[in-house]
């Protein structure tokens, strides 16, 4: 061969060492390689194109016969297994003064506990307790000095509780004492009568003349009482100086009449005068003691004594508020200090708690299994809460909540699916469910549902907002051995069971203005369009209601919408989407035409030939032979659906739908659609 024209294989060295620019030869080959491209691409349109031509409006792809048989609806979704109960070791640690948890020691992962290693309390994982420990010393000072003012304020409240009840005593006794002493100088029904509305009393000498009036008119009202005794004794120095008066008168007219008969001396006479003057001056003196006792001392006296009794109440009252206000304070500061002493042990109780946390033990045997921490860790993680990598080994740092540990039990084993929202509505608890492990292909197992979370999936949200899905746990019969935690499987779980029903490929229902339709086969071997009523479908065949009999033949490619049929579908939709919509969508154009695509294919959808898709385009292109053997299976599977009716096609059991002409998609009614479906 020609040096220059020689090629080298691929992967030599030679080819490593070719240079980038193309040699004469290589340009040549490339030309022939487009130029067979580009013959077999002309000779497949000119095929496609004759096998277009030839296809009548009655369509191909071969005749099915109605057939009756069971009907499964299933819904397959994929997942991972994992334990339905696990123990879970989580870092329970806070980080102080900007440390890291670090770990001492951990078991080796896949590490088998037996009962005996629980009973011995074997430890599992060991943190580093030495900053709590130092911490530790200091918060347990901080606690004695917060004992200690404890203490003394709840002293101090109880010398200040037994402090107030005896000031309001002192206080009550002497109000007490004063009314005592104004009932003795007044007697007590004066004292009643002072005492009853003395609060209405603004002025006390007011208040008090009315009695005043009483007592000058009827004395004796002060019967029994110090000022009754004091006005009598007045009376009784009045009534002794009138007496002492009346006799020195009488002994001065004897002593005159002896005078004149001269028996008795001029002194003797001048003496006897003397005495009835000074008799006169003491009878003088007592009328204005009584008068000065009734105008000044008795009014004041009273006054006085009332006066005394008004101040006592008033410094009761006082007494009460001091002690109210000393025992509140009192009070604060106890509970100021029992708070802060309670809180300080919490603290180091907490603390306490800590460091035994750090030294973490078997609680039941099991596998051991590294955490990698939950969605909440990583996202504490991305906020720079955490306290490092959260790798579990001997020296590296974890933060506080982190998952260190897990000994799931393996007894009671779960698979955890995500379920799609447009099928989330057929899943209930309790439906039987056949598990495949993507491990075990052959395999085959057997559970129910457990439980369907009921609102999306937070995560899968957060990664991907257009999509929602629902955390579905389907539970596993028996104990297997071979089952590990994380493994990936696939879950089918029966949603329906119809028996004995008409079913059809679901291919054969077309859309045809609104309504579902099927071309039956007639006896002149044309076809017919029937409408029927369709119920629940899988993804390979469909429940025919109404409008179509048992072994009645179908074809498999419905023909092209005819002209009629397009204008009815389009006004359908128009009827559908209504004036409004019609009015926005459809603005008049420049001859009064519509300009809203309504009833247009969407961009890069094409309209293309009647039954277009991928399970028509897979009939067209299969032989004849291959048409009958797919039509003797599908006649021969009872309406299995996917696993049972042929391949399953697409995500969860629901196929890609063959278009039913004008862009329409052929979902039945009644049923929960594709995903997809516009």
């Amino acid at each position: 061969m020609n040096q220059e024209t020689e090629q080298p294989k691929q992967g030599s060295p030679a080819s490593l060492t070719q240079p980038f620019g193309p040699t004469k030869s290589r340009g040549k080959g490339r030309l022939w390689t487009w130029l067979v491209v580009l013959a077999v691409l002309l000779t497949t349109v000119i095929v496609a194109a004759k096998l277009y031509e030839g296809e009548s409006d009655e369509g191909s792809g071969g005749t099915f016969a109605a057939q009756r048989t069971d009907l499964i609806i299933t819904v397959t979704e994929g997942g991972s297994i994992r334990a339905h109960k696990s123990i879970r070791y989580t870092c329970e640690v806070e980080r102080r003064g900007g440390g890291d948890i670090t770990i001492l020691s951990v078991v080796p992962a896949g590490t088998y506990i037996t009962q005996q290693d629980v009973d011995n309390g074997m430890v599992l994982i060991e943190l580093d307790a030495s900053a709590l420990e130092e911490s530790l010393v200091s918060e347990k000072m901080e606690l004695n000095g917060d004992h200690e003012r404890m203490t003394s304020a709840e002293e101090a409240y109880l010398i200040q509780k037994i402090q107030n009840g005896s000031d309001v005593a002192e206080s009550h006794l002497a109000v007490r004492f004063a009314l005592m002493d104004l009932q003795k100088y007044l007697g007590a029904d004066l004292a009643y009568q002072l005492t009853a509305d003395i609060k209405d009393a603004n002025d006390l000498s007011a208040y008090v003349a009315p009695l005043l009036e009483q007592v000058q008119v009827d004395p004796n009202l002060l019967d029994g009482s110090a000022a009754g005794q004091e006005l009598k004794g007045f009376g009784d120095q009045i009534v002794i100086a009138q007496g002492n008066m009346k006799t020195a008168q009488a002994q001065l007219i004897g002593t005159r009449k002896l005078h004149d008969a001269n028996y008795v001396s001029d002194l003797d006479l001048d003496r006897d005068q003397l005495i009835v003057v000074n008799r006169t001056f003491a009878e003088e003196d007592a009328g204005v003691n009584m008068e000065l006792f009734l105008a000044y001392d008795f009014p004041k006296n009273a006054e006085q004594f009332l006066s005394n009794y008004i101040e006592a109440g008033r410094k009761l009252e006082r007494t009460y508020a001091q002690c109210r206000s000393l025992i509140a304070q009192t009070q604060a500061k106890r509970l100021n200090a029992k708070e802060i002493f309670l809180a300080q042990e919490k603290r180091v109780a907490k603390m306490e708690t800590q460091i035994t946390n750090c030294v973490m033990q078997a609680k039941a045997p099991g596998l051991v299994i590294y955490g990698s921490g939950d969605s909440s860790d990583r996202f504490r993680m991305m906020r720079g809460r955490g306290g490092g990598g959260g790798m579990i080994a001997e020296g590296e740092s974890v933060y506080e909540g982190q998952t260190l540990l897990s000994m799931p039990d393996t007894a009671s084993m779960v698979a955890e699916i995500s379920v799609h929202e447009t099928e989330v509505d057929k899943v209930r608890p309790g439906q039987w469910a056949e598990i495949v492990m993507d491990a075990f292909p052959d395999t085959r197992l057997e559970g129910e549902v457990l439980e369907v979370a009921p609102l999306p999936d937070q995560q899968r949200g957060f990664m991907s907002p257009d999509i929602k899905v629902y955390k579905t746990l389907v539970r596993i019969n028996g104990t297997h051995d071979f089952l590990r935690t994380r493994m990936s499987c696939k879950v089918e779980i029966l949603v329906h069971h119809l028996k004995d029903v008409v079913v059809v490929p679901i291919q054969v229902v077309a859309n045809r203005g609104g309504r579902k339709v099927v071309y039956v086969k007639t006896a002149q071997g044309g076809s017919e369009e029937r409408e029927v009523d369709t119920g629940a479908f899988n993804d390979t065949f469909v429940q025919i209601i109404a409008g179509l009999d048992e072994n009645e033949e179908v074809l498999l490619n419905p023909p092209l919408m005819t002209g009629s049929s397009a204008s009815q579908a389009f006004q359908g939709r128009r009827s559908r989407i209504g004036q409004a919509a019609d009015a926005n969508d459809g603005a008049a154009g420049p001859q009064g035409r519509p300009t809203a695509n309504i009833g247009r294919p969407k961009a890069g959808q094409g309209r293309g030939p009647e039954g277009s898709g991928p399970t028509a385009e897979r009939i067209k292109q299969m032989t004849p032979e291959q048409r009958e053997q797919m039509r003797q299976r599908f006649q021969g599977q009872g309406g299995r659906g996917s696993g049972q009716g042929g391949p399953r096609q697409g995500r969860g059991g629901q196929g890609p739908r063959r278009d039913g002409g004008g862009g329409e998609r052929s979902s039945p009614p009644g049923s929960q659609g594709p995903r997809n479906q516009p």
